[in-house]
């Protein structure tokens, strides 16, 4: 799945740093009738992603379908949830798609395409991870991924993973918790991916983001 998702040009590392006030106000410019009190990680996706599809609109001058997916973890989806201390690479991945332009949908659309995709990762869903067909609904899910994000398709595609509430600010391996906490940056690479790495300030009240794209969207 990854390998047609990667993209083959240059690519480059920006930081955005959204503060408590900045998110309170996207939030409010988010929240509707079907999604009336967006999460941060909601609303900070969905304008990172309208962001991302007006760059691209104007780089190619014309507007191209976008997916979006969002790395979920499934500890707290389950019934009973499992304990955060639960070790293994228990995460699966959300999608969100977009064919219309970004203007038509707004901010308020596109907070409720991500709120669908990633509610559908819920209980019913992992037990048939879980059960005898959980191959297939492997395969199924990953091919909804790799099909419209595949560049035959003519997809843009935006990964996002969330690092909040990991404890990384309160990590102490003997000089001190840590005041600086960063994404791995890349610039010039060949190959590359569409990724962004959302994850909490020091403070725990703001988001940074740090978006790795194709240097023609900055």
């Amino acid at each position: 799945m990854w390998g047609s998702l990667f993209k083959i040009g240059k690519c480059t590392t920006r930081r955005f740093a959204f503060d408590a006030s900045a998110i309170t106000t996207l939030k409010v410019k988010a929240a509707s009738n079907s999604v009336q009190n967006p999460t941060q990680v909601e609303a900070v996706s969905a304008f990172i992603w309208k962001c991302a599809m007006a760059a691209s609109e104007e780089t190619h001058g014309f507007p191209k379908p976008s997916l979006l997916s969002h790395v979920v973890n499934l500890r707290r989806r389950t019934t009973p949830p499992l304990t955060e201390h639960s070790i293994g690479n228990l995460i699966w991945i959300a999608r969100a798609q977009c064919t219309a332009r970004h203007d038509q949908l707004g901010l308020q659309g596109l907070v409720g395409q991500v709120r669908e995709g990633i509610s559908k990762i819920n209980n019913d869903f992992i037990k048939k991870l879980r059960g005898n067909e959980g191959s297939n609904v492997i395969c199924k899910s990953l091919k909804m991924i790799e099909g419209p994000g595949s560049k035959e398709e003519g997809v843009d595609y935006f990964g996002f993973t969330r690092w909040c509430k990991l404890g990384f600010y309160e990590a102490d391996l003997g000089w001190g918790k840590p005041l600086w906490v960063s994404g791995v940056g890349c610039s010039g690479g060949s190959v590359f991916l569409n990724l962004i790495i959302l994850m909490e300030t020091r403070s725990g009240n703001g988001i940074k983001a740090w978006v790795t794209l194709d240097e023609w969207l900055y």
